[in-house]
């Protein structure tokens, strides 16, 4: 069993490192290269949303008490103040914060507070523009997305406001040098906000489970009724 999981998660990551992610940041690039700087007893504090399930598949927690979510994976905001209450509590360990631009903008002015008290937290913001969760819950079966897109955000502006670092990760070849820059600020005690223009064009492990799960549920009128209205939909589109 223990070699069919390690097989099963390398495969998982072949699969993320292969697919084409355009000009944006691969995850599984990300979090290898992120894991590969970090200290095994670095604390990962994730927020809800699409990234949540990133860090689960992804990337490796070493030691107990090294991860902190959501408990129910339903509270968004939760990252910022977490990650900065993390690294006060903890304040000789590297603390890293993984959010989504929707879960940012629910919190993200506390690192007013992390600039106040010196506290040197990174924030990883996984910015695609959208609450990418519900926008491809939509998606798949809908063929639209409604009330999830975010628009365009400044992140470098909303860092100099909260008087935070800023950092950005544009595609592939930023990941190295910009996980280097935001290590050496936050060493300094300076909270760092890393701007991540995430690919989240394959959907997560999480995303397919919910919508198999779903609609094995249902009764098999309801099926094809959903799944009628999802293919006329494609069509009309």
């Amino acid at each position: 069993m223990a070699e069919q999981i390690a097989a099963d998660k390398a495969a998982y990551r072949k699969a993320w490192t292969d697919h084409d992610s355009g000009d944006r940041v691969n995850p599984e690039l990300f979090f290898s290269q992120l894991n590969q700087r970090l200290d095994d007893n670095a604390i990962v504090v994730a927020d809800d949303g699409n990234h949540t399930f990133l860090v689960a598949e992804l990337m490796p927690i070493l030691g107990p008490r090294n991860y902190m979510s959501p408990s129910d994976f339903n509270a968004m905001g939760y990252c910022v103040p977490g990650a900065i209450g993390a690294k006060l509590a903890n304040p000789k360990r590297q603390v890293v914060g993984i959010v989504g631009d929707g879960a940012l903008l629910m919190s993200g002015m506390e690192l007013v507070t992390a600039v106040r008290q010196q506290i040197g937290v990174m924030i990883f913001v996984f910015n695609d523009g959208e609450l990418s969760q519900i926008a491809q819950a939509q998606q798949i079966p809908y063929n639209q997305k409604t009330c999830t897109v975010l628009g365009l955000v400044n992140y470098q502006a909303f860092a100099q406001a909260c008087g935070a670092e800023y950092v950005s990760m544009a595609g592939n070849e930023d990941i190295g040098d910009a996980l280097d820059n935001a290590l050496a600020r936050a060493a300094a005690g300076h909270p760092v906000l890393v701007d991540v223009r995430i690919d989240y064009s394959k959907p997560t492990r999480f995303t397919q489970g919910v919508v198999k799960t779903n609609l094995a549920r249902m009764a098999t009128r309801d099926k094809v009724r959903i799944v009628g209205r999802a293919l006329w939909r494609r069509v009309r589109s």
